[in-house]
């Protein structure tokens, strides 16, 4: 009887997310990026939380004066739900600008991703 009542708990709730991180500018143009999915639960939980916790409808991704030589982090958030349709958030946020959930978001999933061989 529990099982059932977990399961409707789980219903809608995403079964695999996947986020992106691309460094962009800088004097040398190159362009790193890491990555990150998630597919377990408690995993899953997590990550959904900080995505949750960046300000995505209200960033422009506007570039200050003075930062054209600086970074610029491109962001992709692909929120695949079992029963729903696939939901995709973008941001571009300068490196000016990557401060609180942001900074947390990006530091996460470099942190996370899989070390790639130089």
């Amino acid at each position: 009887m529990n099982q059932q009542h977990d399961d409707d708990e789980g219903a809608g709730r995403p079964t695999t997310l996947r986020i992106t991180v691309a460094r962009s500018g800088g004097v040398g143009g190159m362009r790193p990026s890491w990555s990150v999915t998630a597919s377990e639960e408690p995993e899953v939980d997590s990550w959904l939380a900080l995505v949750e916790s960046c300000p995505w409808p209200n960033h422009d991704g506007s570039v200050g004066p003075g930062e054209a030589d600086r970074f610029v982090y491109t962001i992709r958030v692909v929120i695949d739900p079992e029963q729903h349709p696939v939901e995709e958030r973008d941001a571009t946020v300068p490196e000016g600008s990557l401060a609180g959930p942001w900074a947390e978001l990006v530091d996460r999933v470099k942190d996370a991703s899989p070390r790639r061989p130089r």
